[in-house]
């Protein structure tokens, strides 16, 4: 038997590979790796990365009950619950004012309606803003749906003061 001589291995090595070297492919790879080194690098931009929503900042308004004519509030940690004479609300969010004591918050409203609910009966719920001022002690809110200027109502809420509502009949 016949020994091929170690250059006809490396011959048959690289016509076997497909890729010889001088074949195209691999003067463009060379030529674009020597233009990459002697320009100057630009810097990459970085990569997006996921923000964990800011901690909600500002003071917190006393958690309990506030009440006032037409209105009972009562405020948690996480927000409030509102009763009206023929409606009712929540504040979605924890209630916390800047430091001028103010407070615009999202909940809802729900109007109510004298006589019986029927079955099936869809509430009338809405998006709605509660905005107002508060020393600590005592409240003032307008409350407004979503979108509109025109505010269903302002009261003034003294804390630890349960609230006189008169359900519509």
């Amino acid at each position: 038997m016949r020994r091929l001589p170690v250059s006809g291995v490396v011959f048959l090595f690289v016509a076997c590979t497909g890729q010889a070297p001088t074949s195209p492919d691999t003067a463009r790879s060379e030529g674009a790796r020597a233009a990459a080194s002697s320009a100057p690098r630009q810097r990459e931009r970085p990569s997006t990365r996921v923000v964990a929503p800011r901690p909600a900042s500002g003071k917190p308004i006393v958690v309990g009950a506030w009440g006032g004519d037409h209105v009972d509030l009562l405020v948690t940690e996480t927000g409030g619950t509102l009763e009206y004479d023929c409606a009712h609300g929540t504040i979605d969010q924890p209630l916390l004012t800047d430091s001028s004591g103010r407070f615009d918050l999202a909940g809802t409203h729900t109007r109510e309606h004298g006589g019986p609910i029927r079955i099936g009966e869809k509430e009338d719920k809405r998006p709605a803003r509660y905005t107002g001022t508060t020393d600590g002690r005592t409240m003032t809110l307008t409350v407004a749906l979503a979108g509109s200027n025109e505010p269903l109502g302002t009261f003034t809420l003294t804390h630890g003061k349960i609230g006189r509502i008169v359900k519509c009949l």
